[in-house]
């Protein structure tokens, strides 16, 4: 397919209306062009950024070519926007973009920092088009997710926010990409939209999740960014399978709801005792409810597979059928969705090209920025992206590893934030490097965990661990530890071993300004000693 740049659409548009085409014919054309289509994109962008504030006053108002561009426009990050966008909240007047707004996306992050990000049509575009491609080729990829009659649980946080100043809505990433979805497909789902957006405690919601999921027989696909959340569920239907049969029975939920909220959801819990019966002959003859038999057609994950998340991915994947299949989901954030990963248990994917300008800063300082055809494989960068909202040469503080091309495209991985660093008395060590070890020491103590992570002492590797099983060896996990810190040169501290409840109390200690366990990723790396009272055990360096 050839794309047609003397028309006025823009490239993100033409290829919008040409989904068609490439999920007939596949999708080689878009990662072969991959680079042309960025080119064009810039273009796109930077024909619309002409006329804003913050063209104007960082130099770049009037250029007329890439190469101009990334001569004169600064490389940025979020502290760069906050006046342009502290302005737009009041009166959305082209500080950024030509383009309107059309809504604000607001992320917390780690810091537990507001940020607002205000979204333009094509930014909007962008983020929907990643997703439909995603889908598109997952249901290439896993043609058992296809059949109409089967159901998609999509975990998502939808609570209505505020509006700002200028009366523009303002919305969670997460919600914003939701309610375009269930607008479109509202019966591909096992619970309504309106169950996404009651507010309620979070342990009667969670409840009410795995409700909903454990009444549908014909569940088939999860999508679930952090699959921590989807533990929970499971957590639920183990403790409480009794309870949750009697509700599927009789059509109620064992929750304190709302009138008003009980009317909106009545009408998707109709009583079903046929599928009562079904579950409690389970639970009769097994003394739990299995998943294989409880989901006959449970078929798909679609998660993050990478960082924090990514571990706590692992151990969620140890409770499910072995025939489910896990294709990561796109690395993206508040600013924009990037890869499109299509391989099964890998978490690298194809750049989105169409979504924004990508750069790569390496993190070996061996160079300035280089664009995607430029990288070499195998190599770390911090990636900088331009996008349809009016962010320019913005960089994320993420860092990506290379893992190849689909044509010249490059494949890419989010591996941890750039200030996942450990300062140790005799090195620095990123955090994808304590990632790597720990995979290591996890394999060679054969110990599987739910999460690990790295603490400070006296500039040496502490690490905290939470194993998945209460018989773990806690000694011969220490001596592998041991073993393997001293092969790096790595000085090493204490191991704290933690009690199974370590993980939900930390999830509980983050959650705040709404944020909810699946819009949390847990840090990597610990500020202060874990939680007292959940030590089981300490391997002291000197024992």
């Amino acid at each position: 397919m050839q794309l047609c740049t003397e028309q006025k659409k823009t490239t993100l548009e033409q290829l919008s209306e040409n989904l068609g085409y490439f999920y007939k014919n596949g999708w080689d054309a878009l990662f072969d062009n991959g680079m042309a289509i960025q080119d064009a994109v810039l273009a796109d962008i930077l024909a619309m950024a002409k006329d804003s504030a913050y063209a104007k006053e960082n130099g770049f108002a009037n250029v007329q070519t890439k190469e101009e561009f990334l001569q004169k426009a600064p490389i940025s990050d979020y502290n760069d926007y906050r006046p342009y966008i502290r302005d737009n909240l009041k009166n959305d007047a082209g500080q950024l973009t030509a383009q309107e707004t059309v809504y604000y996306l607001l992320s917390t992050g780690m810091s537990n920092q507001g940020k607002y990000y205000p979204e333009t049509r094509l930014g909007a575009l962008a983020r929907q088009l990643n997703i439909d491609i995603w889908n598109m080729m997952v249901m290439q990829t896993v043609p058992t997710v296809n059949p109409t009659n089967m159901k998609l649980m999509a975990v998502m946080t939808c609570l209505p926010l505020d509006q700002a100043e200028n009366g523009i809505v303002v919305r969670r990433t997460s919600g914003q990409a939701a309610k375009e979805l269930w607008e479109r497909h509202p019966q591909f789902y096992v619970y309504p939209y309106e169950f996404l957006e009651a507010q309620l405690p979070e342990d009667d919601k969670d409840y009410m999740a795995a409700l909903y999921v454990l009444k549908e027989k014909k569940f088939n696909k999860l999508c679930c960014n952090n699959m921590a959340y989807f533990g929970n569920i499971l957590d639920w239907i183990e403790k409480r399978p009794n309870t949750m049969i009697q509700d599927i029975r009789t059509g109620t939920m064992s929750v304190n709801l709302p009138i008003e909220t009980w009317e909106q959801l009545a009408p998707s819990f109709e009583a079903d005792p046929a599928r009562a019966d079904e579950l409690q002959a389970l639970l009769d003859e097994y003394g739990k409810l299995p998943l294989e038999k409880v989901w006959p057609d449970f078929a798909f994950v679609g998660t993050w597979m990478s960082g924090t998340a990514g571990m706590l991915a692992k151990a969620v994947r140890r409770r499910l059928p072995a025939s489910v299949k896990w294709i990561a989901e796109s690395y993206g954030a508040s600013e924009g969705m990037f890869t499109l990963p299509r391989e099964f248990d890998n978490a690298a994917g194809p750049l989105a090209s169409f979504v924004g300008y990508f750069e790569f800063l390496p993190l070996d300082q061996s160079s300035g920025p280089v664009n995607m055809t430029e990288v070499e494989i195998g190599k770390y960068y911090e990636l900088i992206v331009t996008t349809y909202s009016g962010l320019y040469r913005y960089n994320l503080h993420d860092i990506v590893r290379v893992d190849g091309f689909t044509g010249d495209t490059a494949n890419v991985e989010f591996v941890c934030r750039s200030s996942d660093i450990l300062e140790l008395r005799n090195q620095r060590l990123y955090g994808f490097e304590f990632l790597e070890l720990m995979e290591q020491v996890q394999n060679d103590s054969q110990c599987p965990m739910t999460i690990y992570q790295a603490y400070v002492e006296d500039g040496a590797l502490s690490v905290i661990v939470q194993p998945d099983h209460a018989e773990c060896n806690g000694e011969g996990l220490y001596t592998s530890l041991q073993r393997i810190t001293a092969s790096k040169g790595i000085p090493l501290g204490n191991l704290y071993l933690m009690d199974k409840q370590y993980c939900a109390t930390l999830f509980k200690s983050f959650t705040q300004f709404g944020r909810t366990t699946q819009t949390i990723k847990l840090p990597l790396i610990m500020k202060r000693k874990p939680f007292e009272e959940l030590v089981k055990q300490i391997y002291h360096a000197e024992s």
